[in-house]
Parts: C-alpha cells; structure tokens; sequence
C-alpha cells in the first residue's frame, strides 16, 4: 500500500469533508459499504489533522480557515477523493474556486508522489 501526505487549507478540507459525508450518507442508504468504509478512514484522518492544531477554533471546532492540515492518506483514498469532489460538482451552487483548487493541490501531488 502507499500512502500520500498533502498539506491542505482548513477551507478547501471542509468542501472534502463535505462532499465525502455526503457520499457515506447517500451510498449507507443504498449499502454500498465501500463508500462507507473508505469515507470514514478519510474523514478520520482529517479530524486527526484538526485535532492535532494547535490554533485557536471556530465555533465548528475547526482551526483558522488557512491553517494547513497535514492529511495521510492511501493513494486510491486520495483518487476517490477527487471522484467524490466529481460526484458533488454539480449540485454546487457556491465554492467552484475551492473545488478547482483543491483538485489540483490533490492531483499535483497524485502526479508527483
């Protein structure tokens, strides 16, 4: 197995977050227990990452909207990853910058690692 670790801003984490609950809450429903199972190890290791910052916290628990979190993941979680921010791309009504930006910190560092 291998394994990735990309820096990325609080704010463009909360759009994966987001979409990758949204997927575990949808494919839970219809037992697609994949999504489930690959959602939580991503959505942990992000909590991890917040849990482990120092900085002061949003009335969400969450550190400073730039603050870097340092995420580990599995190569294939990082790919889902960007096939959940593809999956909830249509339905977004705000937040395509974020989007396109946190596609492209994950897939340069997919190409470079």
């Amino acid at each position: 197995m291998r394994y990735l670790t990309i820096e990325i801003p609080v704010r463009l984490w909360q759009r994966v977050d987001g979409c990758v609950d949204n997927s575990m809450a949808v494919d839970a429903v219809d037992g697609i227990t994949e999504t489930v199972i690959a959602g939580s190890c991503i959505r942990d290791a992000g909590w991890r990452a917040s849990a482990a910052s120092e900085a002061q916290r949003d009335s969400y628990g969450w550190p400073p909207r730039e603050h870097l979190l340092v995420i580990t993941l599995r190569l294939a979680h990082w790919e889902w990853v960007l096939s959940q921010l593809d999956r909830w791309e249509p339905y977004a009504t705000d937040g395509m910058q974020d989007d396109a930006e946190v596609r492209a910190i994950i897939s340069t560092a997919l190409t470079a690692g």
